[in-house]
């Protein structure tokens, strides 16, 4: 039996049962793709079920306001893949377009790459295309016994052409899903289970005993350390200072509380002067509250201050493209996680 049909026949019964598998609806397929960059399976699930509701349709996705859809993938990070899906479908929209049905017409539009276009272009319309992701990459280099960096543009086009000969033809989106599972399941980065493995008796690695050498990655070591200090500011009828963030930056398009950032650990006289230069404000010394947040090459130390505000804010010109919002209607927004974090705290939300 050949390698395809060994993948697939374990994979039939060993398949993990997940919501965005029941269709085969390429917008459906394309938000649970969009969610699984960088993202592991067990933390999207609720998000894509919350998602499809809310936005059941490209068409309605396109008439969503970004605000709105921004919300509804609150806390799941990485931003950014919100935005160029909720762009797509406005796209789509614009130019009275179908659903893009080959891999190089969908890998044409931002955020769709070729790990994604790949996977929705075999599974929803059966093109013969490998989907390569961070499971592949695991599964094959340690088959064929393959040392190159999986980092490189060179090695990435190397595992295409190879899978692409060995893949099955009839059934190319039901190999690539074989793939991904076989890589979760069993061939995972440590404690594999390479006894159960359906191709363990032509695998280069166990028979070499070179599992866990595989596959090779240069990894970027450099982590940026920030420093955010939030001032929680509330005006005389008790309403919410926020902004939205429009910056080059983390956590574009969300919303977030008047912002001091350092570089350095600053101490609380420190705050107090750059707080006052900044915004003409006086910020009390009692910490109210403060997070570690980690992204993949960021480590933000996050502190959140109470401030007294000594005139009408209106009337300051430091304040300007910030605004006001009552309690209750605090839910509205998108916040990033340490934010929602914060507001949790103080039982707002």
């Amino acid at each position: 039996m050949d390698f395809s049909k060994k993948i697939i026949n374990w994979y039939e019964k060993n398949k993990r049962k997940l919501p965005w598998r029941e269709t085969k609806n390429p917008y459906y397929i394309l938000v649970s793709e969009f969610m699984l960059q960088q993202t592991r399976v067990s933390q999207i699930i609720k998000y894509y079920l919350n998602f499809i509701k809310k936005f059941p349709s490209l068409e309605k996705l396109a008439q969503a306001e970004e605000k709105d859809v921004l919300k509804e993938w609150e806390g799941l990070g990485y931003y950014s893949r919100a935005k160029n899906l909720h762009f797509f479908a406005k796209k789509l929209k614009n130019d009275k377009k179908f659903f893009p049905k080959k891999y190089k017409e969908l890998i044409k539009y931002k955020g769709i790459g070729p790990y994604t276009g790949a996977a929705v272009a075999s599974i929803c319309f059966k093109e013969i295309i490998p989907a390569i992701d961070g499971n592949a990459f695991r599964v094959f280099s340690r088959y064929f016994g393959i040392y190159n960096d999986i980092t490189s543009t060179a090695t990435k086009n190397m595992f295409r052409v190879i899978v692409s000969k060995i893949m099955d033809f009839e059934q190319p989106g039901i190999f690539n899903q074989a793939i991904m599972d076989l890589g979760s399941i069993l061939c995972t980065p440590k404690n594999t289970k390479c006894l159960l493995c359906p191709i363990k008796d032509s695998c280069f690695s166990i028979q070499n005993k070179t599992v866990y050498k595989l596959p090779v990655k240069k990894i970027n070591k450099f982590i940026r350390h920030r420093f955010f200090y939030y001032l929680f500011i509330c005006d005389r009828n008790n309403n919410i200072c926020i902004n939205k963030r429009s910056s080059k930056d983390i956590w574009k398009g969300l919303y977030d509380f008047p912002l001091i950032e350092s570089k350095n650990n600053l101490l609380i006289n420190e705050i107090i002067d750059t707080v006052w230069e900044k915004f003409r404000i006086i910020v009390y010394k009692t910490l109210i509250y403060k997070i570690e947040h980690k992204l993949t090459h960021q480590i933000l130390s996050i502190r959140f201050f109470n401030c007294e505000i000594l005139q009408d804010l209106n009337k300051n010109i430091f304040f300007q493209k910030f605004f006001f919002i009552p309690h209750n209607q605090i839910g509205v927004y998108p916040f990033p996680r340490p934010i929602i974090l914060f507001l949790k705290h103080k039982k707002m939300i």
